[in-house]
């Protein structure tokens, strides 16, 4: 083979080493992806060059042009949202510090045997009555349980038991990979099952906050976990591209497209099936009490809560904070926000 037909192969190379490159950035791998890159156009540029060449003519003077509208799609809607998912399912973990002055020494560092082997790192606090109510509290994407700090303490210093953790690959809990929720809501029947075993709790009224990527996974968890009793979930979105609202341009159309093409990577990724819509998990919360805070600000999760309000069953209710961004209420209306929550579970778990 002459040194000349090596050329294309190795400028496809090096144009697919700098293109994997951007994506192993954001992955925070660049090197194995800049070797990906660099392996994968080298030989599709060595294929190009031999199968096309035997064709001659118009397709192998325009061999460039062909590879490069195969790869800048391939880019685009597979190697890039693949990267795009290994880079936000990477662990985040490490040292949290420190429980809030105000549980004083009454908490428990506690560590929780979960779904999957994994142990999720916490702090308890029990409730003042004995047996009384707890709640459990779930975290954003990419916190720890210090993301839940504002909901703990005011729900402590009203006397509620609290339960607050960090998520799986997150803080000082085990795991290798996060899962955007979809292996989390495996893990809420076991946090579930330690609750219920301590003799201070009451069992009946175990209710729940779930913050943003928290609230994602109570909705994906909780229809099949009866013994929550309440659900606070402040932020939702949506988990699959069914749950997006009609596309208003092109670039939110592209968006969808963008989505669907993440779904599947999460779902290659992390080898299980994709959880099912909300539109079909948020009906089955029915009856017991639901609140889902809107931060309307947020164009999309305000026009994404809007598909919901129909799928609300029996007590369950929206509330729409204009002007408040993305789980911005204890910022942005702290008195009336704190207000509704303990009015919320001294309702739904009344002894």
């Amino acid at each position: 083979m002459s040194k000349k037909r090596l050329i294309f192969p190795l400028v496809n190379a090096l144009a697919l080493a700098a293109l994997f490159g951007v994506v192993g950035f954001y992955a925070w791998d660049v090197l194995r992806w800049v070797l990906i890159g660099a392996v994968a156009g080298f030989l599709v540029g060595l294929l190009a060059e031999f199968a096309l060449q035997r064709a001659g003519g118009w397709l192998y003077r325009r061999r460039a042009l062909l590879i490069v509208l195969l790869e800048i799609p391939l880019i685009i809607f597979v190697v890039g949202p693949y990267g795009y998912v290994v880079a936000m399912t990477r662990p985040i973990q490490g040292t949290v510090c420190c429980a809030p002055a105000a549980f004083g020494d009454r908490y428990e560092t506690v560590s929780l045997p979960v779904a999957d082997g994994e142990t999720l790192a916490g702090w308890y606090v029990p409730p003042v009555e004995n047996p009384g109510p707890v709640i459990m509290l779930l975290h954003g994407s990419a916190s720890t349980r210090i993301g839940t700090t504002w909901h703990a303490v005011r729900l402590v210093e009203a006397g509620y038991g609290v339960l607050m953790y960090d998520q799986r690959a997150l803080g000082e809990s085990t795991g290798s990979t996060q899962s955007l929720g979809w292996l989390d809501r495996r893990d809420v029947p076991h946090i579930v099952d330690f609750l219920a075993a301590r003799p201070e709790v009451d069992a009946s009224r175990i209710g729940a906050v779930g913050l943003s990527l928290g609230a994602h996974i109570l909705i994906m968890a909780g229809p099949d976990e009866p013994r929550i009793a309440a659900f606070w979930l402040d932020g939702a979105g949506t988990n699959r591209v069914g749950d997006f609202p009609p596309a208003e341009n092109f670039n939110e159309q592209f968006a969808w497209v963008i989505n669907a093409a993440i779904e599947t990577s999460v779902s290659v990724y992390l080898g299980i099936a994709p959880p099912p819509p909300f539109s079909e998990q948020i009906p089955r919360l029915a009856p017991r009490p639901v609140l889902m805070i809107v931060g309307a600000a947020d164009d999309f999760e305000r026009r994404t809560n809007e598909r919901y309000t129909a799928l609300l069953g029996e007590n369950a209710e929206q509330w729409v904070l204009e002007g408040v961004p993305h789980v911005g209420g204890p910022n942005y209306r702290s008195d009336e926000y704190l207000s509704r929550m303990l009015a919320f579970f001294e309702q739904a778990l009344a002894g």
